[in-house]
């Protein structure tokens, strides 16, 4: 048996590993001008690694593989590989720029690793490498034994279909959903740069939610059965805020909501509840108003007339290239925060996209380092969000609160991002971990 073959000891089960081993051996035999291009895309996030989209991407190559005498591998992971010879490096560059478009709400297709590498894709020069290039198909073959073994002993998953979803449904109405709802702050930085808190964001942990509600159902696997799913999850959200216990109302409620929800009796008493005592603001995905411009501009319309804010969520360095954020005349556009921001010719791209929005109308997201706000502040944004900032919240909170001996930094920060459970109740002081007290060292 081939290394790339496998079986339960009656049959054998070729993979698309054991088909990419034989070709890179076939390949090993004759190496000038071979260059290789791996697509990490299992590392993409679940709900950014659903099928039709993997198709997607992978159909995106078939014009390089005639260009170029090349060989394509759908990985049993996702991974994409694509072998070819005599390519032009801007060809491949430009198509994996367009497939980094088509995922671009993914922080992998921005994310370095700690050595500088891209997390994205790699490329390997056969010629120059071959030994590296083959030791990665032997491993792909490994891997996927494995997978297929882990799959064949694990409890099936079944995909999300009509009937699983009613059965989802029926879970979500028996489930205290309040112990999967996650909140952040948005952090604001004044001209004396003193930091407070802008606004509170409430949202939904789908991994948590998969594992209380639906262990035994992909509930990714289908987008337009998910999006009837995540409508009733955001009324299950707006109840649970509108009844939780917290000991400190935030300045304002922030909640990612389907358009529909806007005009449901449940969002209506949501608003009534907190109308004089909090703020409201509402996040809407780029891919959700993709999918209906029009109930995303009639959702915006009202929540204008109503007194609320929007948010146009899911923006990154590459979707800026490809959309005018202005055009959507949202309160303020949500962009996440990327290492390679910092490099001269990016920034001046964000600041050509961003300008006309205003950086006073920025939220850079995901901040998980210091260097994020920095370079934030540098352009004339104001509003961050992120682990860094969740942690200078903590140790602000920690260094005021008479319990503080009892707690860890990580176990403070966990406790602010839930809003019932177990850490919660652990917390000996439930009035200083609603309140979240001013920033004052930020410089």
């Amino acid at each position: 048996m081939n290394a790339g073959a496998f079986g339960t000891g009656q049959q054998e089960v070729v993979t698309s590993e054991n088909l990419l081993y034989d070709a890179a051996e076939r390949v090993g035999r004759i190496r000038e001008g071979r260059l290789a291009l791996h697509l990490h895309l299992s590392r993409l996030a679940p709900s950014n690694r659903e099928e039709g989209r993997i198709r997607i991407a992978f159909r995106m190559f078939e014009s390089m593989v005639d260009a170029y005498r090349g060989q394509m591998f759908l990985m049993t992971n996702s991974d994409i590989v694509l072998i070819c010879k005599d390519v032009r490096i801007s060809d491949l560059d430009a198509m994996v720029y367009k497939l980094r478009a088509l995922f671009s709400t993914d922080p992998l297709t921005y994310a370095e690793s700690a050595d500088g590498q891209d997390r994205f894709a790699s490329y390997y020069d056969i010629e120059a490498d071959f030994d590296s290039f083959f030791s990665l198909c032997g491993q792909m073959v490994a891997d996927a034994k494995k997978q297929l073994t882990d799959q064949r002993n694990a409890t099936p998953i079944q995909p999300l279909d009509s009937k699983t979803l009613t059965n989802v449904l029926e879970r979500i109405g028996a489930t205290d959903i309040a112990g999967v709802v996650r909140r952040q702050a948005c952090i604001r930085i004044n001209d004396k740069m003193i930091a407070e808190v802008a606004f509170q964001e409430f949202f939904m942990s789908i991994m948590d939610l998969q594992k209380v509600l639906a262990p035994d159902v992909n509930i990714l696997s289908n987008r337009w059965l998910f999006q009837h799913l995540s409508q009733v999850l955001d009324l299950r959200v707006l109840s649970v805020l509108q009844d939780s216990a917290l000991r400190k109302m935030p300045t304002a409620f922030s909640v990612n909501l389907n358009m529909a929800t806007i005009e449901t009796p449940v969002f209506q008493r949501f608003e009534a509840s907190i109308r004089g005592h909090a703020g409201l603001v509402v996040e809407f995905q780029l891919l959700d108003i993709f999918n209906d411009l029009d109930g995303f501009f009639r959702a915006r319309d009202k929540l204008r007339a109503h007194g609320h804010k929007s948010v146009l969520d899911g923006m990154s360095p590459v979707t800026l290239q490809f959309m005018d954020a202005e055009l959507f005349d949202t309160d303020y556009v949500k962009v996440s925060w990327s290492p390679d921001m910092i490099d001269d010719i990016k920034t001046a791209e964000i600041q050509n996209a961003l300008g006309p929005v205003g950086f006073d109308r920025v939220i850079l997201a995901r901040c998980d380092t210091e260097m994020s706000i920095s370079w934030g502040l540098t352009q004339g944004i104001r509003m961050f969000q992120g682990r860094f900032l969740d942690s200078m919240g903590a140790a602000v909170t920690m260094a005021q609160c008479d319990k503080s001996s009892a707690c860890t930094l990580n176990q403070c920060v966990q406790r602010h991002g839930v809003i019932t459970g177990r850490p919660r109740a652990e917390c000996g002081n439930n009035d200083m971990l609603d309140a979240f007290p001013p920033l004052k060292a930020i410089r």
